[in-house]
């Protein structure tokens, strides 16, 4: 299996059913996502058009809706897709099953926005892959164009090779996540314990994530013609925005 189907079926077969309880909710997500888009004054100012690369379950992409923009949500998982469309009835969202470095080498759109947030960056298998990805996007974007993105940085590599993160947990619910760092990845266990009819039961699965550092990516986002207007670190989230110069 590709590195690609790894993750794809990690978060088809145990994240995609959990991913909202495990990320704090709906109202808390979408909130952050409106809250973010309104401070960094994100909204449409030519056609509207907005791509959402690994939207997953959609938070970003219903808070570009809310702000005007027509979202295409592309995500390599259908089960997280199907979250989506059942959150954003009646909302300018169009999904799109596809892996997003093939999507984008054929997309026909000439959008304004283009977000990539999230741990969609850490998914790709290499700092290769990354400079593809901000190269399709700079292509892609119409000129004066904005590009965010979101990763979480792994490069500074904790006390000792392993880490274990309690993400989220309720009465009948815990989930974990364990961190062993090696050269250029992370190796990935999320560890779900639930209580069903008073029994506890486990269930695991493993991938690996991109360590790469925010220089590195601030030099890429520079080197593909974009100039960066802003950048945050918050909780060992990087966010840069980039806007494309003609």
């Amino acid at each position: 299996m590709t590195e690609n189907g790894a993750v794809q079926d990690h978060y088809d077969t145990l994240l995609a059913r959990h991913y909202v309880w495990m990320t704090g909710g709906w109202d808390r997500n979408i909130a952050h996502y409106n809250r973010f888009f309104s401070d960094h004054a994100i909204r449409p100012a030519g056609n509207g058009v907005a791509l959402d690369l690994g939207a997953g379950c959609g938070f970003g992409s219903i808070a570009l809706a809310g702000a005007g923009f027509r979202v295409f949500s592309v995500d390599l998982s259908q089960p997280m897709l199907d979250i989506l469309k059942l959150a954003a009835t009646n909302l300018p969202v169009i999904t799109v099953h596809a892996d997003i470095l093939n999507f984008l080498a054929g997309c026909r759109e000439e959008p304004e926005l283009i977000a990539c947030m999230g741990d969609t960056l850490t998914h790709l298998p290499d700092t290769g892959s990354v400079k593809r990805l901000v190269h399709q996007c700079s292509r892609t974007l119409q000129n004066g164009g904005t590009f965010i993105i979101s990763f979480r940085d792994y490069s500074q590599e904790p006390a000792g090779s392993t880490a274990v993160i309690p993400v989220q947990r309720d009465p009948d619910r815990i989930f974990l996540c364990r961190l062993n760092y090696q050269d250029d990845l992370v190796r990935v266990t999320d560890i779900l314990y639930s209580r069903t009819s008073g029994r506890w039961e486990r269930i695991s699965g493993t991938y690996h994530k991109l360590r790469i550092s925010p220089h590195i990516i601030s030099e890429i986002f520079t080197r593909e013609g974009f100039q960066i207007r802003a950048r945050k670190v918050q909780d060992g989230m990087v966010t840069l925005i980039g806007q494309k110069v003609p």
